[in-house]
């Protein structure tokens, strides 16, 4: 069924005194997947956070694990230090031993020398027997020399006993040493399965860092998809916007008494104008009403479009647009800060809002074109 303009612009004005029409139509217009859209990106940035923490924890743990390696190196630098001495002490005592076991062979030369020595002393003996009566002083000499002999022998025993007391001590150091070494390579042993284990650790924290990279990567690329979406309902929205600020528009200025030309549009002119509607005041004069829209209109958003109304290279592009002034000028949002309210007023723009008119304007912008200084 066809309607006339009138009746489309009645249908608006019922939509404006009745707000709950207008969020059923919402309802209705837009997809179930455009409404559930906030809550699918509130869902993957929680993931995303979760997925940093557990990055961040795999992190504090490899570090844990690097530094636990760098306290077992050390540890195992000081046992081969250790072993290093161990073997170097050994070398010591077997060169010791080496040296006792040298003068053992001599001292038992020397007691063969002394058994030989005897021998033929107890030959001059028994020949100095027979020659007593002739050599009286002679077997004196002997005898205190087989007396001296004696005492040397005794000497020469107890070194001996001396030096094989000092060889069983020997023997225990090197029995001692030898279980130190043992304890040692058990140890060794057991750190080297400390070791492995920790590589085993290490090997596995990398698997899972693996996957973990792998998720992020999807993680990023439904990211992507979702920014597309978002994108495309960026756009749905801000001409649904245009049109909601053009809606609002025409009813407002045909309950001040203005008579519509046309439909409002847009212009795109170095930065798109929303909505451009062509006006006749209650004497005839012929005007355009020029309407910012916004989502969110913040005092920022007021004064870079009162700036732009204001700017005379402005004036000449609307101007040769068919736009020639002069201008009434609105902004439109559907969430107005207070700031924007300030800044309005200020510079004497008007306010709109879904439900009306919240500032009219102080005025008209008359156009001025630039002249030549020359």
């Amino acid at each position: 069924m066809m309607i006339d303009n009138a009746e489309f612009r009645e249908w608006i004005d019922a939509l404006y005194r009745h707000p709950e029409w207008r969020q059923e139509l919402r309802r209705v217009v837009l997809t179930d997947e455009i409404l559930e859209l906030p809550n699918l990106v509130r869902e993957i940035v929680e993931i995303q956070k979760r997925t940093e923490q557990r990055v961040g924890e795999l992190s504090a743990t490899v570090q844990s694990l690097v530094e636990a390696q760098n306290r077992s190196e050390e540890r195992i630098g000081r046992l081969e230090n250790a072993v290093a001495e161990l073997t170097e002490a050994q070398k010591r005592s077997e060169e010791r031993i080496g040296r006792l076991e040298n003068a053992v062979a001599e001292l038992a030369e020397a007691q063969k020398r002394s058994e030989e020595r005897i021998g033929r002393l107890e030959n001059a003996v028994a020949e100095l027997a027979e020659a007593q009566k002739r050599s009286e002083e002679r077997i004196g000499r002997l005898e205190n020399a087989v007396a001296e002999l004696t005492e040397a022998q005794k000497r020469t025993e107890q070194r001996v006993e001396e030096l094989a007391e000092a060889q069983k001590r020997s023997e225990e150091r090197i029995g001692r040493l030898e279980n130190a070494v043992v304890e040692l390579a058990e140890a060794q042993k057991r750190s080297e399965e400390r070791i492995g284990r920790l590589e085993n650790a290490v090997a596995e924290l990398a698997e899972a860092q693996k996957r973990t990279e792998q998720r992020v990567e999807e993680l990023a690329g439904e990211q992507q998809k979702l920014w597309v979406a978002v994108g495309g309902l960026q756009r749905v929205i801000g001409a649904s916007v245009e049109d909601e600020a053009a809606g609002v528009a025409e009813v407002v200025l045909r309950r001040k008494g203005y008579r519509i030309l046309q439909p409002g549009f847009s212009l795109p002119l170095d930065g798109e104008i929303d909505v451009v509607l062509p006006l006749e005041d209650s004497s005839g004069r012929r005007l355009w009403a020029m309407v910012e829209a916004k989502a969110r209109l913040t005092g920022r958003d007021v004064r870079a479009w009162s700036q732009r109304m204001h700017d005379l290279a402005w004036h000449e592009r609307l101007k040769s647009k068919g736009v020639s002034g002069p201008y009434l000028v609105y902004a439109y949002g559907i969430r107005v800060d207070l700031g924007a309210l300030d800044t309005a007023e200020k510079e004497g723009i008007g306010l709109l809002k879904g439900d009306g008119e919240i500032l009219a304007p102080q005025g008209l912008i008359e156009p001025q074109i630039e002249t030549d200084s020359t």
